[in-house]
């Protein structure tokens, strides 16, 4: 038998009960005295009808890949396809059938992670420290598609969700580290517990600014277990 590897998390059988559908909040009870806006919001939120599946095949990794490179388009960013995706896992995210969302973990334990480039010293001394870390990269949302679609949820929320999820659970790392744009820096923090790591900087790969969040993943999974318990 091939002994399992441990970053490739599509055969790893614990991360199998996962992903877990995001619990609705409880509103019945005090839907009236909420504002509109929230209880319709609350109420259009749903996960029934998405997919978010691990990319098992080349054709998935070229797709989640085209997605990259279109969303960063967008915003004048380059994005280019990586050269390996050797230590990485790729989570997607498919609504009705059509690729609508994709993130990739890459495992820090045997390979050298892409904030490397830019945040060395950063890296290094979490290294120093014993951290098995895992980098959040390639992250990317079709909004338009969605917009279209009537699909009013926090995509973005689910996605890191899980994959935060399958680094703890089924990586075994220990903390994450993951470059953003610097306006995007309250939201994982707000969201997620992400702390800033050092200061602003440029990514080259994108050819922007960047900041190098990183999180404790235990503290992470005792949030969301807290929040679960919740509902």
């Amino acid at each position: 038998m091939t002994p399992r590897i441990p970053h490739q998390a599509a055969n790893d059988t614990r991360f199998h009960p996962f992903p877990f559908a995001r619990p609705a909040p409880r509103l019945t009870l005090i839907q009236a005295a909420l504002p509109t806006p929230l209880a319709q919001t609350a109420h259009r939120a749903s996960f029934a009808d998405f997919e978010f599946p691990i990319a098992d095949c080349e054709a998935d990794l070229t797709a989640a890949a085209a997605l990259v490179e279109r969303c960063y388009g967008w915003r004048g960013y380059p994005a280019q396809r990586p050269e390996s995706t050797t230590g990485e896992t790729t989570l997607l995210a498919r609504w009705a059938g059509r690729l609508v969302g994709t993130v990739t973990v890459r495992c820090g334990v045997t390979q050298r992670l892409h904030a490397e480039t830019g945040f060395a010293e950063h890296v290094g001394a979490l290294r120093e420290q014993g951290c098995r870390l895992i980098e959040y990269t390639r992250f990317a949302i079709d909004r338009d598609v969605l917009a279209r679609a009537g699909q009013d949820i926090d995509l973005a929320f689910e996605m890191i969700r899980r994959a935060l999820r399958l680094g703890r659970v089924s990586l075994d790392a220990t903390d994450a580290v993951i470059e953003v744009n610097p306006r995007h820096v309250r939201y994982y923090q707000r969201a997620f517990g992400f702390r800033p790591f050092g200061v602003e900087r440029r990514c080259e790969r994108v050819g922007a600014p960047a900041r190098l969040l990183h999180l404790k993943l235990a503290a992470a999974d005792s949030a969301n277990r807290s929040v679960l318990a919740l509902h």
